[in-house]
This record gives structure tokens, sequence and C-alpha cells, in this order.
């Protein structure tokens, strides 16, 4: 029996990465494969060439709510839902190795990191611009892992995931930074649905169940 191949919407370390080993440990799967995509687009177009199985990206968020990336890569593809996976977040603040915190003048992370602790940050750290980065930087684990090689100015720090700091070697500034501490994100495991895609209509729906 072959692997179940698995593409996800965020890298090694993400939240993404956190919501499927939920599902695969909750349904006790042996023989799998995650891939990391990174973005919901690249999921689900690689869902539509059968480059992976099933698809997995978040959805909506407690306090964030609707994951506006997904939305928009939804209403261009056909699919079903196959399973939801609802976790509870927290979000941490980390610098590069050998970086002083007054030379941190960015946080970058993605857009529903920065809506789910803005008031936290707000609070605790104004003076610093909240930025998202483009193409896959726009998911945290890739930003860490630019950051952890030097490929990302060391100006900059990322928020999301704790573990994020121990797969690549990041210092953590400071944890729990979420405006909600019962702060809840839902996934989408989905699957294909005739493999069409389609140019995004106001009329078209987003998927089906």
């Amino acid at each position: 029996m072959s692997k179940v191949l698995y593409g996800i919407q965020g890298g090694r370390g993400s939240f993404n990465e956190q919501a499927i080993m939920t599902y695969i440990e909750r349904h006790k799967i042996r023989d799998y494969e995650v891939k990391y995509l990174y973005t919901s687009e690249r999921v689900l177009r690689h869902l539509k060439e059968r480059k992976i199985d099933y698809g997995l990206f978040a959805i909506h968020n407690s306090v964030g709510g609707i994951v506006h990336e997904s939305i928009n890569a939804m209403g261009r593809y056909k699919f079903k839902v196959a399973g939801e996976i609802s976790i509870i977040i927290s979000h941490y603040l980390m610098k590069r190795k050998g970086v002083e915190l007054a030379e941190i003048d960015t946080i970058m992370t993605h857009p529903q990191v920065l809506a789910q602790c803005k008031s936290t940050l707000a609070k605790r750290y104004p003076n610093l611009k909240k930025v998202s980065g483009k193409g896959d930087l726009i998911d945290h684990a890739m930003v860490a892992k630019k950051m952890s090689a030097k490929k990302l100015p060391r100006n900059i720090a990322v928020m999301g995931s704790k573990i994020l700091s121990d797969i690549y070697d990041l210092d953590v500034i400071a944890g729990n930074l979420q405006d909600n501490k019962k702060n809840y994100t839902t996934f989408l495991l989905v699957k294909g649905n005739g493999y069409e895609q389609f140019p995004p209509k106001e009329d078209q729906p987003m998927g089906e169940k």
C-alpha cells in the first residue's frame, strides 16, 4: 500500500503541521508523508494536479476570523471537504541568535498571526513595524527558516509556534502574545473533486461538502 500524501499550507514547525499531525495521530495513520507547500493556493493546485492525496489549510480563527489567503484560493478550485481539525495555538516572538533586541524594528509573520495578536502587539511593541511577506514568506515557518539561514535582514523578528525556536535555533523574546488565551484555529482537510480549475466569480461556490 502506498503512502498517503498530505500537502499543507505551512512549513516545518507551522501550526498547519501541528494540525495535520493531530489528525494523523487521532486516526492512527501509519504510512504517510507530509509535503510542506507554504500557501493555500499551492495546496489546492497540487491537489488538482494529483500530486497529493489530501490538502490542509487554515480557514478560520476564533480571534482573527476568516483566513483570507485560503478563501481567495478556494474560489479558484473545486474540491471536497474531508474533515475539519481545530487546535488551540499560542504565538511566540523570536529573533535570530546573536541579534540584540534593540536591533529589531520589524515583525514579519502571517497576516492571521498579526490579527490574533493585534491588541497585545500594540501595547507591548508599538514601535515595531508589523508586516507579512510575499509568496512563500507569507508563512511564518518560512520566515523563521530564512532568518536562521541569514537570508533575511537581522532587524526582522518572527511570530509563530514556539517549536520554530527549536527547529531553527532562534531566541524567544516573548510568548503567549495572542489576544485571547483560548485561541482556536480551524483547518480544512480537503480532497479532489474532478480537479477542475476555473476563474473566480462572485456567484461561484467556494467548494463542495
